[in-house]
């Protein structure tokens, strides 16, 4: 989707904060500003891979309908002990750390995003998994600035002869061309709006407008900042990214949205999911599963690195000791009736 968390020397990035008091910042520094500076997977490039395996060669299948009752979103209210685990998570931040209204909106969208799209728990990811994962990518992504604003080389790129005007937003800095159009075209309306967020009903002319296409790329994006930036919207829709990446984007080749919604997806994990979020499907496919596998991208992807080091550096410090299989390597089968319409 995006390239964050690398500082490119050799691409000026212009940054837009919109009445904003923070900064776009890595989860290693409060001084250290989030960039976008490479070029992400385009979703209208078809692939090639139409795998149904996980790494270790079984066959994967579909973990079946995940989630609450739709219309019984639960939420903080019900779900005090969860919302007190989140707050805690917030409050061990060394910096940025949300309060009063705002975090209580946070931590309430945490929960209901997690009930809808966070992995089913007999893969071993747990629901306090998908929260800190969350929470620790909003503070290497924003630093719970909701609007935070990037305008990268792809934001700008030349779609038919006019400039895009694409950048990545918000919390978890989604771009409207990628992550909402996918939503837009396969995922599933309820779902998000189980958490608070619905989309204009114009989005429907849309769907089948490529991804480079003026309405995605040009118009819609400013048309619909407010959309994005809204953290209702735009926590779901990074979940949403991450995890079906995550689900499906582990193969020897990228698979985008469209394949996985017809069950080509290859079992991944959670870096799976991250790289994605950060590189493109193209760029974030395959499996990572141990430290070692990580220390690797220093040298063939440091902002790989420091992106995933960053954000499991925060996560491991909300959870304290975790024993057994890190959730970031816990392999996760593909659930498109989870993740499609």
């Amino acid at each position: 989707m995006h390239r964050a968390g690398l500082l490119a020397t050799a691409l000026v990035v212009e940054t837009i904060l919109v009445a904003c008091t923070g900064h776009i910042g890595g989860a290693g520094s409060a001084e250290t500003a989030e960039t976008t500076a490479a070029t992400p997977g385009t979703r209208s490039t078809p692939s090639t891979d139409g795998g149904t395996t996980s790494p270790d060669g079984s066959t994967n299948v579909d973990a079946g309908p995940v989630g609450p009752d739709l219309g019984a979103c639960s939420g903080a209210s019900v779900e005090p002990d969860a919302s007190k685990t989140i707050s805690a998570f917030f409050d061990s931040l060394p910096y940025s750390n949300p309060t009063g209204a705002t975090k209580d909106e946070y931590i309430d969208t945490i929960i209901k995003t997690c009930q809808v799209f966070g992995p089913p728990a007999s893969t071993g990811f747990e629901k306090k998994h998908c929260w800190a994962h969350l929470a620790s990518a909003m503070l290497k992504e924003s630093s719970y600035d909701p609007n935070a604003y990037v305008i990268d080389g792809y934001a700008t790129r030349d779609i038919h002869g006019t400039p895009a005007n694409d950048p990545t937003v918000g919390l978890l800095q989604i771009r409207f061309s990628s992550t909402v159009r996918d939503y837009a075209t396969y995922g599933s309306a309820e779902k998000l709006a189980c958490v608070g967020c619905t989309f204009p009903a114009d989005f429907a002319s849309h769907v089948d407008d490529e991804q480079q296409s003026t309405f995605w790329a040009v118009t819609g994006p400013q048309a619909n900042l407010s959309l994005m930036k809204s953290p209702r919207c735009n926590i779901a829709l990074g979940a949403w990214y991450y995890y079906m990446n995550a689900t499906g984007n582990g193969g020897g080749s990228a698979t985008y949205a469209s394949q996985y919604c017809e069950g080509k997806g290859t079992a991944g994990n959670l870096i799976t999911g991250l790289l994605s979020h950060l590189d493109g499907a193209e760029g974030g496919h395959g499996v990572i599963s141990n430290q070692g596998g990580i220390d690797a991208l220093q040298s063939n992807d440091p902002g790989g690195y420091d992106y995933v080091t960053n954000i499991k550096a925060s996560f491991d410090k909300m959870l304290g000791p975790i024993s057994g299989t890190h959730p970031f390597f816990r392999i996760l089968p593909p659930s498109p009736s989870q993740y499609c319409r």
